[in-house]
């Protein structure tokens, strides 16, 4: 599907809500996935313990959820000036937020997109995109072949 400013105002319209990135019914086994390839990825990825920018060498995504039980983690992932924050709420759902305000054109709309389309090839599970807190409404549901789905226009 063909990104358009319509796509745009409908998908990343500014109302000071966050969007967020979901992959449901997930275990470690796909958070390992993930990390593993975020970790190899091009992206600039920063990792913030308790607000501060940490390094950290351990390659066992279990790690951050026994972190996250005395500390606050946060993975944050810059695609083409647009940050995708990783959030490691629950070993069930990856819950990634963006803020609609650093998407302002077609190729920032489609880094964000990219990266869903790789994220669902890598779990083989769909993503979707959606209002802050809202993942019983998608307004894009990415599917592993790729396919993308646009429901907001």
């Amino acid at each position: 599907m063909e990104i358009t400013n319509s796509v745009l105002d409908k998908v990343f319209f500014n109302d000071g809500s966050l969007r967020d990135i979901y992959v449901i019914d997930v275990n470690l086994t796909n958070w390992q996935k993930f990390f593993d390839w975020i970790r190899t990825s091009t992206w600039d990825i920063v990792i913030y313990k308790d607000g501060h920018v940490t390094v950290y060498d351990e390659t066992d995504v279990a790690h951050f959820f026994e972190e996250k039980d005395s500390h606050s983690i946060l993975m944050s992932i810059n695609t083409n000036g647009v940050l995708i924050n990783c959030h490691f709420y629950s070993e069930e759902e990856l819950e990634f937020d963006i803020d609609p305000k650093e998407v302002n054109s077609k190729s920032e709309a489609n880094a964000v997109f990219e990266f869903m389309k790789n994220l669902s090839k890598i779990l083989d599970k769909d993503s979707i995109l959606t209002g802050e807190n809202s993942p019983e409404y998608p307004l894009v549901t990415v599917n592993p072949d790729g396919t993308l789905n646009i429901s907001a226009c």
